[in-house]
């Protein structure tokens, strides 16, 4: 096994020495993205001195070859702006709370805290400060919206598989076992657990929209015809902050891509059936029976009130630096003995977080959320803007995604702490960090430092057919 696995890492490296010296840094960022939701741990570990898994080497062979490219002069290195000091403030607190505190035990069960650190926000600063820094061209994100799309459609239809319970069909094996990750009986993906695989699902599911906008109109419908496979695999989740995510995505898809009266019938359209829906079918969605039974999805509901319960509590008490990062599952046990209130407490002694926004309030305090809302607030900005007022269409579409990717997140974390893997963050980083670039390049966000003008790196190059939407 060790010989075999010496013979992959040999060829891996001449290619991978290669491909860092003339492949696309921007489509290994999206290789690094399915690395991590396919080939993780669950696929296969391996020991080279430690122990390894193929999405650890791939993110290693990425920053690599960004730094070789650096070296090389082939980046865009971008110079420091308003959202970089934000960045720098949260992570800051957030490196700074993790070691004031005891960062070596970890409760049963309980995701080490140095290994959440680096699961949950460093991983995904490396993928961000990539994309940060990369130039950035029409040809280009065609080709990344196009590997998002087919990695989309693979989900999708392992969804489907999975939501029809067809699972002798589904690659890679390990989402068959019901022993591994969450939510088994529902649609949850090579990520083997509901919320990621939804997050994903509903990315691609906009990259479809995006990519068909690239393409001539009569050519748009082929790629448009996917969409309901996304459609199924996001239902057989199950899951209703994927549904709300990925309706509220659209959403802002349609109304930022399309003009008109056109425009107006549809949101009016999607927003009527929506709503008709949720009230015709209210006592099914809060009753929604999935791998549990209803009473289990009830008691899940009723418990959220428990955390929000006291991680306010907690916050009252520790409102400016926490009760230090993933501290959460310990602290919390003092708290579960107060009567003073007709809740369940008891019910959430074994768990940790369920809201990421509460998390990091009673993780961080003040001087943590703080930055960190500022920083989703920047880059929801700086989406915005990019999809407004950008000059050419491709960059718009870029923007356009980051809008629905952060309303998709956005959604997640209100019902889910998503940062005890990479998967989430590592989507939401890698788009924040293209929209940050493009914004620069556009003129659309200024830099903190005053510099000289400059033409954006896409329109130094020969002109093209722009293309529409």
């Amino acid at each position: 096994m060790e010989a075999i696995v010496a013979i992959f890492v040999g060829v891996g490296l001449v290619w991978g020495l290669l491909l860092a010296l003339r492949g696309s840094l921007l489509l290994g960022c999206v290789a690094v993205l399915v690395a991590t939701s396919v080939f993780g741990v669950f696929f296969m570990t391996f020991k080279l001195g430690i122990n390894l898994s193929l999405d650890r080497l791939a993110l290693v062979g990425l920053l690599a070859a960004f730094v070789l490219q650096w070296k090389l002069g082939k980046l865009e290195i971008r110079p420091w702006m308003t959202i970089d000091t934000i960045m720098a403030l949260f992570f800051g607190v957030l490196i700074a709370n993790t070691f004031m505190h005891d960062w070596r035990a970890a409760e049963p069960g309980q995701v080490p805290v140095v290994q959440h650190l680096i699961n949950g926000y460093l991983i995904p600063l490396a993928i961000y400060i990539v994309a940060r820094n990369l130039r950035y061209d029409e040809r280009q994100t065609n080709w990344m919206l196009g590997g998002m799309v087919a990695f989309g459609v693979y989900l999708a239809i392992i969804g489907i598989l999975e939501g029809t319970g067809q699972y002798g069909l589904v690659f890679p094996r390990y989402i068959a076992d019901p022993e591994l990750g969450l939510h088994f009986g529902r649609a949850r993906g090579p990520m083997v657990q509901s919320v990621s695989y939804g997050v994903y699902v509903c990315g691609t599911m906009l990259c479809v929209w995006l990519l068909a906008l690239r393409l001539p109109p009569q050519s748009r419908w082929l790629v448009f015809s996917l969409l309901p496979l996304f459609f199924a695999a996001i239902f057989f989740t199950k899951t209703r902050t994927v549904w709300l995510g990925g309706g509220l995505s659209l959403l802002a898809m349609v109304f930022l891509t399309m003009t008109g009266r056109a425009r107006s019938v549809v949101i009016a359209g999607m927003v009527l059936v929506g709503v008709s829906g949720v009230i015709y079918k209210m006592d099914s969605i809060l009753g929604l029976q999935r791998e549990g039974t209803v009473t289990d999805t009830r008691r899940s509901v009723d418990m959220r009130a428990s955390f929000t319960y006291v991680s306010l509590q907690m916050f009252y008490d520790k409102p400016l630096t926490g009760h230090g990062f993933s501290q959460f599952k310990k602290e919390k046990l003092p708290y579960l003995s107060d009567r003073n209130v007709d809740l369940l407490l008891e019910s959430i002694r074994a768990y940790d977080h369920h809201n990421t926004y509460l998390s990091i309030l009673t993780d961080l305090g003040l001087l943590g959320f703080i930055p960190f809302m500022a920083m989703y607030a920047w880059w929801g900005l700086t989406t915005w803007r990019l999809a407004r007022r950008a000059a050419e269409p491709w960059a718009r579409h870029v923007g356009t995604l980051g809008v629905g990717v952060l309303l998709i997140i956005a959604c997640q974390m209100v019902g889910h702490e998503i940062t005890f893997t990479p998967i989430d963050h590592l989507l939401v980083f890698f788009i924040a960090g293209m929209s940050v670039a493009l914004a620069y390049d556009f003129k659309v966000m200024a830099a903190t430092q005053p510099t000289a003008q400059r033409v954006p790196h896409a329109a130094r190059r020969a002109p093209f057919q722009p293309s529409t939407g």
